[in-house]
C-alpha cells in the first residue's frame, strides 16, 4: 500500500537518506542536481533582468538544497517543509533564508505573501493525485504577477529509461511512480498556469553511472543532452511555468 506523502518523510533516517546517499558525492542524482543547478541559475538570469529584487519560496524544501543553493542569489528566501527532521538539516547548512514549519496546503502560513519565484523540485512525482492539484492550487497563488516563474521537476518520466524499470517491479507485484510532462503540462493548466519552457536532464540509466563510474557516465550523459528530440525521454523533467492559460 503506498504511503501517504505527508508522512512518508517525517522520520530522521529519510532525511538523512537524502543528504548521505541520494546525493551523495558521484551517485545518480547528483548527477542529475548539477544539471537542475543549470537550470536554475539560467531561469533566475531570466528572471532577474525583469524583477528586481527577487523573493523565493522554496515549497518542501526538504533538507535545503535548492534553497541554500538559491538563497545568496536572491533578495530574500522562504523555505516551506511539513517534516521537523528534514528542516533540522536544512537548518544547518541554510544561512539567510527563513525556513517555516507547515503544510501550505492546509494552513496558510504566508498569507499575503507573494512571490516572484517559487520552486518545488522532488515532490509532485510521488505526491497522490489529490496532494498535487492541492499543491499546484497554492502554489499558483502565490506568484506575484505575470513576469513571476514557478520552477518545478518530475524526476520520474514514464518515457525515459524508468519504464522498463516500472514494468519489471510492476510483474514483481510492486508499484514505482512516473509521470509524463503532458500529465504535468495539465496540471498546470488546470491551475491557470502556463509551461513556457521545459528542460529534459538525464538519458541514461542510473544502472550506467555505476558500470562505468559517475565522471564518465555523466560526460556521456551531456553529450546525449544536446541531440535533438533527447529530452522526451529524459529521466528528469523540469518545468518553468507562469501566470496565463495555454490556448486549446
Amino acid at each position: 500500500m503506498k504511503t501517504n506523502y505527508r508522512m512518508s518523510h517525517q522520520s530522521e533516517q529519510v532525511s538523512r537518506v537524502y543528504d548521505e546517499v541520494l546525493y551523495r558525492q558521484g551517485t545518480y542524482d547528483d548527477a542529475l542536481w548539477r544539471e537542475e543547478q543549470r537550470v536554475l541559475t539560467k531561469e533566475l538570469a531570466v528572471l532577474q533582468a525583469r524583477a528586481v529584487p527577487v523573493s523565493l519560496l522554496d515549497f518542501a524544501c526538504g533538507t535545503g538544497r535548492i534553497i541554500a543553493f538559491l538563497e545568496n542569489t536572491v533578495n530574500n528566501a522562504t523555505g516551506v517543509d511539513i517534516a521537523e527532521e528534514m528542516l533540522q538539516r536544512a537548518r544547518q547548512v541554510v544561512r539567510r533564508a527563513r525556513l517555516i514549519k507547515t503544510d501550505l496546503t492546509r494552513t496558510d502560513a504566508l498569507r499575503g505573501e507573494t512571490f516572484d519565484l517559487v520552486t518545488a523540485f522532488r515532490f509532485f512525482l510521488n505526491a497522490e493525485s489529490v496532494l498535487r492539484e492541492e499543491a499546484m492550487a497554492v502554489l499558483s497563488q502565490k506568484l506575484r504577477n505575470q513576469d513571476s516563474v514557478l520552477i518545478f521537476n518530475m524526476h520520474g518520466n514514464l518515457w525515459s529509461n524508468r519504464i522498463f524499470t516500472k514494468l519489471w517491479l510492476r510483474l514483481r507485484g510492486k508499484h514505482l511512480s512516473a509521470s509524463t510532462r503532458r500529465e504535468m503540462e495539465l496540471l498546470a493548466r488546470r491551475h491557470g498556469l502556463q509551461v513556457v519552457r521545459w528542460y529534459g536532464l538525464g538519458t541514461l540509466p542510473k544502472i550506467v553511472y555505476r558500470l562505468i563510474g559517475s565522471r564518465a557516465a555523466y560526460f556521456i550523459d551531456r553529450i546525449l543532452s544536446h541531440v535533438p528530440g533527447a529530452r522526451f525521454i529524459s529521466y528528469d523533467l523540469v518545468f518553468v511555468c507562469k501566470k496565463g492559460t495555454v490556448k486549446k
